[in-house]
Order: structure tokens, then sequence, then C-alpha cells
């Protein structure tokens, strides 16, 4: 490229090695610091950059697109606080294995901690949250060799074995905006090649016999990205008689035999039935698992072996009965093991899939004399939700209330399970939704969209984005949780209850706004939702806030009952 760019060497060196990477999409913050940065990235017609101020926006935008993409996006800040704003992105992007490059300006080293402007300790500052770090020479002379080493070492550790966000800091002396055309220099790529992930012929001859001395074996997925293979693989396994197969819509796995709903089964499980449901062997690999229920109903009832599949070999103890950890993809292990196992006759399935369609029924004759509340709402959503569209929900009451219904296991679904935060909804949302090009459908609470409304400042919103706001007046979840429910501070302190309307904030950004204050408007309006539009929209629905939590605490206990 014969254009003028910035005229520090280092940064050239940087950009021409993500342009090797394949590096396609990087979301920059606007700053001086960064000048280089954002002179070098903006003028290769190779790059797409997005413009976004708020850099905690910013972060959850590149991970919505790089959630979707499944390839690198780059970020690029200024100096000083501006990089620790990403801090919950790239927390989010470590625990759901997201490619995330993380490329801050920085002050030269010689003025950390003396008193100057917009001057932080940098270097380091997300170790904890990602799978690499360095930070490149600034000397004029740098060696080239020594600049590209560790570039491709982030690039390495940002998407092979498992992908993860990496961090690159950049200190830059002033001047910050010169420019020069620099000769070529074309940098060398370091190409990977990735090992067999099958194991050896011993291991798996081992884990097939185990396996067959079980006929009560129970397989629990938790958050996966929408895997074809991996979707057969299990309903194969769900067919078999002694094999239960429970998935959440954030598994992405659906099937006959498969169940979905897990809390709608575990939450009507007695004493005296604990025996027939618990499992001899449990298996499960990585990915967060949004349910409580199961978690507790594992770990007070133990199998008598626990498989944890990982292709890093993670010790995942979440249910503290780990027997024994497997270093491998769950598809390619359970694509391995399929010619050697077989049925074993077995009501384990029979079981569950009993108490399934009795769970389903119950659900259903709630409903259909269920009041306005927040479960309605989410019951006439899932009736109106095209399967063609994504849905990506928002976390605490949203994904808990998504579970229970088996018509949204027929989306591709994405929530920032990772750490289960409230913080980037709306940007994860609008990021996935711009790169994907697919109508996708947001579902969140109303603290959880103030809380990022800042993720429709930018320039960058699709019209095939939708917004459904579940406003009942505040965080509805500590009313149904034991504890803050009892608490006098409730309101106050943990529901923080408040009377705004999402009208205000949706005219500022440029959407279409619709409300709905009870099921004919609901209806009424779901319909246009879903419908073409030159511009995003957002339906506030208004449901009230104190009756929710003893809504959901009688349906579960009408779940429970005999039919």
């Amino acid at each position: 490229m014969n254009k003028a760019v910035s005229d520090k060497k280092v940064v050239k060196t940087l950009v021409d090695i993500c342009l090797s990477e394949g590096l396609k999409e990087v979301v920059i913050s606007p700053g001086s610091r960064n000048a280089p940065l954002t002179l070098t990235f903006a003028a290769h017609e190779a790059f797409d950059c997005y413009s976004i101020v708020d850099e905690r926006s910013a972060g959850f935008f590149a991970l919505g697109m790089a959630q979707q993409t499944k390839r690198p996006v780059a970020l690029i800040c200024t100096s000083g606080s501006a990089l620790l704003n990403y801090a919950p992105a790239i927390s989010e992007a470590y625990y759901q294995n997201i490619p995330l490059v993380v490329i801050s300006a920085d002050r030269p080293i010689e003025w950390i901690d003396q008193a100057d402007g917009q001057t932080i300790r940098q270097n380091g500052a997300l170790d904890n949250i990602v799978k690499f770090s360095c930070q490149l020479p600034t000397s004029k002379n740098a060696s080239n060799w020594y600049v590209n080493r560790l570039v491709s070492e982030a690039f390495y550790h940002c998407q092979y074995r498992v992908a993860g966000p990496v961090h690159i800091n950049v200190p830059l002396a002033e001047p910050l905006y010169g420019k020069t055309v620099h000769p070529e220099d074309k940098q060398r790529r370091i190409q990977q090649v990735s090992s067999c992930s099958s194991i050896s012929k011993a291991s798996l001859d081992l884990l097939c016999k185990e396996w067959a001395s079980h006929d009560k074996i129970l397989i629990v997925a938790g958050q996966q990205a929408p895997n074809k293979r991996l979707q057969e693989t299990l309903r194969i396994l769900s067919d078999m008689e002694q094999v239960v197969v429970l998935t959440e819509t954030s598994s992405n796995i659906a099937g006959n035999s498969v169940i979905n709903g897990i809390d709608k089964i575990v939450s009507t499980i007695t004493e005296e039935e604990v025996h027939f449901f618990k499992p001899s062997l449990l298996i499960t690999f990585d990915g967060a698992v949004v349910s409580k229920m199961i978690k507790k109903f594992l770990r007070d009832y133990k199998a008598k072996a626990h498989w944890h599949i990982s292709p890093i070999n993670r010790h995942l103890d979440t249910y503290k009965q780990l027997s024994t950890s497997i270093e491998a993809e769950p598809v390619e292990l359970f694509e391995q093991m399929l010619p050697l196992i077989g049925t074993t006759k077995s009501r384990y399935k029979t079981t569950w899939l009993q108490r399934y369609e009795r769970s389903n029924k119950h659900h259903e004759e709630y409903l259909a004399k269920d009041g306005w509340n927040d479960l309605k709402v989410f019951s006439h959503i899932a009736q109106h939700l095209p399967t063609t569209w994504q849905g990506q929900w928002g976390n605490s009451s949203t994904i808990r209330y998504a579970q229970l219904f088996k018509e949204f296991y027929n989306q591709n679904s994405f929530c920032n399970r990772g750490t289960s935060g409230i913080d980037g909804c709306v940007s994860t949302a609008v990021g996935a939704s711009h790169i994907s090009k697919q109508p996708t459908l947001l579902v969140l609470g109303d603290l959880s969209f103030m809380y990022d409304n800042n993720g429709l400042w930018n320039q960058h919103l699709s019209s095939n984005l939708r917004i459904i706001v579940v406003n009942n007046g505040g965080g509805g979840i500590f009313r149904f949780i034991p504890g803050p429910s009892d608490a006098e501070e409730l309101e106050t302190f943990f529901e923080a209850s408040h009377q705004l309307n999402m009208q205000p904030m949706a005219e500022m950004h440029g959407l279409k706004y619709l409300v709905a204050n009870d099921e004919e408007s609901l209806n009424e309006n779901l319909a246009t939702l879903f419908k073409e539009s030159e511009r995003p929209i957002i339906l506030e629905v208004k449901t009230p806030a104190k009756e929710n939590a003893g809504v959901l605490k009688s349906y579960f206990k009408r779940l429970k009952e005999e039919l």
C-alpha cells in the first residue's frame, strides 16, 4: 500500500501483521494518543473501521461481531482509563472463548507514575482476563522481528486451540499525527498447523467400557455456539434408552428426544423420586449453565462418575464430583465413541420424558389462565418470534424466563453468560445484528436496557434489529430470590425501583417506539415488531412490578402437581 499512514514504524508493522492475519473488523474509540493507530487502520481499505465513543459499549459491540463471525475483531483505544472500560466485555469474551484483539495506545514508559495526564499502568492491566498480553517496543530502531514475533504470538493465542481475547499495549510518543509513505515491507506470517484432536484407542476403550457400565447417563449441555455436528451427535445419543440430554436456549441444541426447560422438570422432583432422576454417569462440557436448580440437584445427589470434556483440559468441578477430565472437543469425542457404544435397556430416558410432558401440560394450562405479568409476556413473544430470527437474551430474569418456553429453542440464541453481567446486552446485540445481517430480537429487562443504552449511540444500527424491553419498574429477579425479597432495602438498593420509560431514549437514538400495557396491545405490537422496517424498533412492555415474583412461585407450584 502506497498511502500515507502514521510515520511510526511500529504502528505500520503492527497493522501490516493484522492485515496478513486476516483481521477485517476494527472498532475504534476516539482519542489523541491512539491517533497513529487510527490513521493507519483507517487508511487500509481491507479493514472495516467502526467509530464508537463509549469504550465499554465498543467492547461489547466488538464481542457481538466476533460472536457471529468467530474471527478476531480488534479494539483500539487511547491511553488512560479508556482501556479499563473494555474490561467487562473482555472478561465476557474470556469466559466465552470469543476472539478479540485489544490494541491500547499508551504514554511512553518513562512517564508512567510521573503525574502525567491520562496515564495509568496499562501494561498487563487485563492479564487476569486475557489469554496473552504484550507491550511493543518504543524505540524508533525497534527490531521488526521482535514486533512481528509479539503480534504473531498474540494472534496465535487469540485464534488457535481455544479462542479468546488478547491485549497488545503500544506506547507512543508525540508527535502523534505525522504521516509518511513507508517503503513496501512484506511481513512474515507464521502458519499454524492444528494437532489431531482424537484421543488414543486405549483411552477410548476405557471410556466406552465405563459408558457401558451405566444405565442412567445424563448429558448437560451448557452455552454453546450453534454447531450442527454437535447437535446431530447429541440427537443420536439422546435416542438411546439410558441417555438423557438436557439443554438450555443458549445451548443451541434441539432434537425430538432432547429435553429443554430444565427447571420445569427439576423443580418437580421430590425426595422420594430422586433415585429415578439422578444419573449414574454425568457428562458435561465447557459452557456456562444457567439453571441454578440443576446445579443444586447434581451437587446434592451425586453421580457415581462425572466426565468433563474440554479441549484445553479445564478441570471444571462445577458439580463437586469430577472423576474424569477429558481433553477433547466434545463433538470429536462423541463421534469417536458412537460406533463403539449402543443403547442399554433402561427406563431412564422414559422417566425424564414423562415428567417433561407432564410439566409442559401444566405449563400450558397455567398460562391459559394466567393474568398480565412477565411470564405471560414471554408466552406471547414465544408465539410470535419467527424461527428465522436469532435471539439475543438479557441476563438475570430474562434468560431464565426464556428457558421455560420450548418455542425459543427453535432459534439460534445468544446471551452474555460468560460472566452473566447486565452491562453490555444492548451493545452485544447491536454488534451481532450489524455483522450477521440476520433479523435479531433482543429481549431484556428495564435495568439492563438503561444500564447499556449507550449501545444505541453509534452509527451502525441495523434496520433488522428489534428490542423488547420488559419494564417492571426495577430488578424483578430480586423479588424472587430468597434473601433480598425479604429485605426492607429491597426497592431502593436491590430492585432499584424507578418510574422511567424508554420512549425518550428510543427517540433520541432514532428508533421507532412502541408500547404495550396489556395482552391486546402486546399482540398488536408484536405483529408490527416483526415486519420489515427502515429503522430498528423498540417495544416497551410495561408489567406490574410486585405481582411477578408471586406468579413465578405459583407457576412452579403448579408444575409439581400430579395430572
